[in-house]
């Protein structure tokens, strides 16, 4: 087998243990998650589960920035539909909060619930949580940076790490509020929440 061949073999079976981890939790909770049940859903042996991540951790983190990630490809997409504006930090705000309004969040937030378990105010909860956002932040950043490429990559990372931080307050305030259940009424709490993060973080831009 080529090197190229083994990458792509690498690729797809660290691609499947995340999609058995994203199925697994969302049906079961972390309870569902064990190195057995990963490897049968994948479809390969314990050994291979423990060539690509240490810990069951590290595959539940995986698992939630990958979810958490919706709103990197939400704002891809709203890039790709029209061109950026112009090259200032309210521009990249702007974007940011554009992708924040149509990129469906509950969803991932209620998620998050399910296969992290306990209360938001768990400390192991609480740093799953945050670990996963500061991954997202950073990936949002760089898009936002190459989007940008003129706009001080410092003052990128200040918006949008502002923004996304201000996501995770909103976050623990929707869990506590709403159970973190995904209907009509939650959804229209995290759109109050929301319009608050924004109208609170333009009046500082």
């Amino acid at each position: 087998m080529t090197s190229v061949a083994r990458d792509a073999q690498k690729a797809r079976t660290h691609r499947a243990l995340i999609d058995a981890a994203l199925a697994l939790t969302s049906t079961h909770g972390p309870e569902g998650l064990t190195v057995d049940t990963v490897a049968e859903r994948a479809g390969v042996s314990r050994r291979t589960v423990f060539n690509h991540f240490a810990t069951l951790d590290e595959i539940l983190l995986a698992a939630c920035t990958e979810v958490l990630d919706v709103l990197v490809d939400g704002f891809l997409a709203a890039a790709a539909a029209a061109p950026p504006g112009e090259p200032t930090i309210k521009a990249v705000v702007d974007d940011v909060v554009g992708a924040m309004r149509v990129t469906d969040l509950v969803g991932p937030m209620a998620y998050l619930t399910r296969a992290l378990g306990g209360h938001h105010d768990d400390p192991r909860v609480r740093g799953f949580v945050e670990t996963a956002f500061g991954r997202c932040t950073r990936h949002l950043s760089a898009a936002a940076t190459e989007r940008y490429p003129t706009v001080d990559r410092l003052d990128v990372e200040l918006a949008v790490g502002a923004l996304l931080s201000g996501v995770l307050v909103l976050h623990g305030h929707w869990w506590e509020r709403t159970g973190a259940t995904d209907d009509a009424a939650t959804r229209a709490e995290w759109d109050r929440l929301l319009d608050h993060l924004v109208s609170t973080l333009r009046k500082a831009f």
